[in-house]
């Protein structure tokens, strides 16, 4: 297989000596320009990068077939067809480029809270749906192939992806699958090797790190021209002497980019904050006794906990909708009345707790001036009773330096018309679109999916992001060098450990360009 690859190196370098090398220079440099364009800005700007990228495919599949130029018919179906294409591909990533996506469309958060609070709805029917669409479409990938030769139209794509058995199509995707991985060998091998040269010096480290990234990318950019070259019949012209150049501009262009997106050492640590009040297994979540232990062992910036409603319209400290799972109860805690929520035993990792009011968890906190990231889960009638709970709690969280916030974009907007002083910010899931202007003064933003060009959208304006939830050392200090505003953990302990070391910044940063692809 390393065999295969290097031939594959050689070959897509020998590209840039035909006629087709100033193409794809033209295409790198745009592909890192629109890149850089979604972290930076985001928006239109973004997105009329993404247009004119999708315009260089068809571009250089038409300056491959030669001399003959394409009609605007064919232009146009070209660019179509590519466009839906990517769309039915469009929950693989497209290699990084669907957050650069993201940050360029814009909702305004009341529609993308009505698509996330439903979105137990409609997933478990648009998943299935999309996933046959997904295999059906493979059938028409050599066909498309056979298209960017030489434009026809959608009956003849269509008949011929048809016609086309599904199986040998499989077969010659596992063989990318199997490149796929050797390119995640090297880049792991690549990954090691910055850790184990910043461990003995930072400098060593970056240029490690920066000559890793860039080679990378060019090497995916180089291979991508050798199988182009085997799909496609090139044009019969003598090699330029310009080809070392473009090589050279290529090295260049990708070390600049590397850099940029590496970044320097952030110069302060994110913020701990106590997921559910506890410290790994020291406690029963949401519990005042858990609170205490976990302030005096950690001291974190915020403890966050959850709060909902009850029968009798109160508000008691809990995250799970049922109290099955830590008191052996049936039934929704909405259906039960404070009196018979207060002071319930809890038992969890053989920890014991008791259920506790909002009012006496706030209590605790105050005592120990421990400041609260408050969490009003989006269940029952919670919406309905934000104004009451706007009047009783608001002021006093905001003056102990707590915050309050929720999944759904309701609550948050009743607060703010309520009182302007309390922070509130948004919990999101996952990362749907870029946020229009809004009322929340922060964002909690799930782990798993936020991207460079989240936080930098969050950043410009100028609101702090907190990322949930976060346990593992390897992702706890992966994350924090994104730099967001504060890591949410059921570990704070580990978490403070962790901050003590060496942080390791490149190694990090380098495996979050691997997984940002």
């Amino acid at each position: 297989m390393v065999t295969k690859i290097w031939a594959d190196l050689k070959k897509g370098a020998n590209q840039f000596s035909g006629p087709l090398g100033l193409w794809w220079v033209i295409g790198l440099i745009g592909a890192l320009v629109v890149k850089w364009l979604g972290i930076q800005f985001g928006g239109w700007l973004s997105l009329l990068g993404l247009l004119g990228l999708s315009l260089w495919l068809p571009a250089l599949a038409e300056h491959t077939g030669g001399h003959q130029r394409w009609s605007w018919r064919q232009h146009w179906f070209i660019w179509l067809g590519q466009l839906l294409l990517a769309v039915i591909w469009l929950p693989f990533g497209w290699g990084g480029y669907l957050a650069t996506l993201q940050a360029s469309i814009e909702l305004p958060a009341e529609w993308q809270n009505v698509i996330l609070m439903t979105r137990y709805d409609w997933l478990p029917w648009v998943a299935p749906i999309w996933a046959v669409i997904w295999l059906w479409s493979l059938k028409w990938l050599p066909a498309w192939r056979d298209q960017l030769q030489a434009p026809t139209g959608w009956r003849t794509w269509w008949l011929q992806g048809w016609h086309q058995h599904w199986w040998p199509v499989c077969r010659k995707l596992v063989g990318f699958v199997g490149w796929l991985m050797s390119w995640l060998v090297l880049a792991t091998c690549l990954i090691l090797l910055t850790g184990g040269l910043e461990n003995l010096n930072e400098g060593l480290g970056r240029v490690c790190a920066i000559v890793s990234l860039a080679g990378l990318q060019g090497g995916l950019w180089l291979v991508f021209a050798s199988w182009w070259g085997r799909w496609f019949t090139l044009p019969q012209q003598p090699r330029t002497g310009t080809g070392r150049y473009l090589i050279a501009g290529l090295m260049v262009v990708t070390l600049g980019s590397a850099t940029w997106w590496l970044q320097t050492p952030p110069t302060t640590a994110p913020a701990i904050i106590a997921h559910r009040g506890v410290n790994g297994d020291d406690g029963v979540q949401n519990t005042t006794s858990a609170l205490k232990k976990t302030v005096h062992a950690t001291q974190p910036a915020y403890v966050e906990m959850d709060i909902q409603p009850t029968a009798d319209q109160h508000w008691v400290v809990m995250h799970d909708p049922t109290l099955r799972n830590l008191a052996a109860k049936s039934g929704p805690v909405q259906d039960y009345r404070l009196q018979q929520l207060a002071g319930l035993p809890l038992t969890e990792h053989g920890q014991h707790g008791e259920l506790s009011t909002f009012r006496q968890y706030l209590t605790a906190a105050q005592k120990l001036n421990q400041p609260l990231l408050v969490e009003i889960k989006a269940i029952g009638d919670a919406v309905q009773l934000i104004s009451p709970f706007a009047d009783e709690y608001a002021t006093t969280i905001e003056k102990r330096g707590g915050a309050v916030h929720s999944l759904d974009y309701q609550v948050l907007a009743r607060l703010k018309q309520r009182t302007r002083k309390l922070r509130v910010g948004y919990i999101t899931p996952f990362y749907l679109t870029a946020f229009t202007p809004n009322v929340a003064n922060f964002y909690s933003l799930q782990a798993l999916t936020v991207t460079r060009e989240q936080l930098a959208t969050a950043k410009r304006e100028h609101k702090a992001v907190y990322l949930w939830t976060v346990d593992r050392s390897m992702q706890l200090q992966r994350l924090s060098a994104m730099r967001p505003t504060g890591l949410i953990t059921n570990q704070p302990g580990r978490m403070r450990r962790l901050q003590g070391q060496a942080p390791h910044y490149y190694f990090y940063q380098l495996i979050n360009w691997v997984i940002s692809l």
